[in-house]
């Protein structure tokens, strides 16, 4: 009887721990952030898994289970390590790797550069199986990428006028190299949190940059005085043309009235030239003396008389 009981109790501890090893197959896929369930069999790639929800594999050690955030942004640090991350309490903590960061700008000078890199993984199967270390890989091919692209350009560009192009060129030659390698990850944004150069040398650098900005300063001054001064003198430039042409169309107005007048004139004088003549004799005199009583004899020694007429025009007639 106790054979009996020893050996029913040995096979219910047995499916106790069959059960207990089938159950330890059953996993969770997230539907957060896309993750992906990689099922290895034996150390080789099995299936994988996107669909969330349960799911079962064959336990250890025959089936074991790798999970990735596919779709979730992982970052990458460069010349610099995040300590603390920021709250609405306290601001985050950084510390500088200055063996990371000191870099040669194409101009040969120093500066100290801080790097941060967003990518995400869009091939679980390369990411997993291509390289054997796929955070110390990247970092790698980040640095190479970084040191080539701050040794192609001077340091103003660098520190000032260049940054989000330098950031660029990142991005696309280590999305490059990462392609090369087949390694799965797409690069998502590179930002250069801190450019600055060596500590020695940092008092002359903000001399320079000092002196960057007042002449940033005194050009878009000049711009200013500029936009406003050629405005006004394009006004009073075109002020003056008009009243030059407006000048000019009175001129040439008042010619031809003069010719038309003396046209008018050299006509009547063509039809009667002596009475023309003593006409233009008494106008002449009516604006050269206004005014004036005037008297006009004739060779008879009779008074001529004109208009506008005169009072007491009439002269005694001479006695033969």
């Amino acid at each position: 009887m106790n054979i009996k009981i020893i050996k029913s109790l040995g096979i219910l501890g047995v499916l106790v721990v069959v059960g207990l090893w089938l159950i330890s197959g059953i996993y969770t896929v997230d539907s957060t952030g896309g993750e992906k369930a990689v099922v290895l069999r034996f150390g080789k790639h099995a299936r994988t898994v996107s669909k969330a929800g349960l799911h079962w594999h064959i336990p250890l050690p025959i089936e074991t289970i790798i999970k990735e955030k596919v779709d979730e942004p992982k970052r990458l640090e460069f010349g610099f390590v995040t300590e603390r991350e920021g709250t609405t309490q306290q601001p985050a903590s950084y510390r500088g790797v200055e063996e990371q960061s000191l870099m040669l700008t194409g101009d040969e000078n120093m500066v100290n550069v801080d790097v941060a890199v967003q990518y995400i993984i869009t091939d679980i199967e390369d990411y997993l199986f291509n390289v054997d270390d796929q955070t110390e890989t990247l970092k790698i091919a980040t640095e190479s990428a970084i040191r080539r692209a701050i040794a192609s350009h001077m340091l103003d560009e660098v520190l000032t006028v260049n940054k989000d192009g330098i950031a660029r060129a990142i991005q696309e030659d280590l999305q490059e190299i990462c392609n090369i390698y087949e390694m799965g990850v797409g690069i998502t944004a590179v930002k250069l949190q801190d450019v600055d150069p060596p500590i020695e040398v940092d008092d002359a650098f903000k001399d320079v940059a000092n002196a960057r900005e007042d002449k940033t300063s005194f050009i878009n001054e000049a711009e200013s005085y500029r936009n406003e001064i050629i405005p006004n003198a394009r006004g009073n430039a075109a002020e003056m043309l008009n009243k030059a042409e407006a000048y000019k169309e009175k001129r040439i107005a008042e010619s031809k009235g003069d010719v038309a007048n003396f046209v008018q004139i050299l006509e009547k004088y063509q039809q009667g030239k002596e009475v023309t003549r003593i006409r233009m004799y008494l106008e002449t005199l009516e604006e050269v003396l206004p005014g004036v009583e005037k008297y006009i004899v004739n060779e008879d020694g009779n008074t001529v008389k004109f208009l506008p007429l005169q009072e007491n025009i009439a002269l005694p007639k001479k006695e033969e």
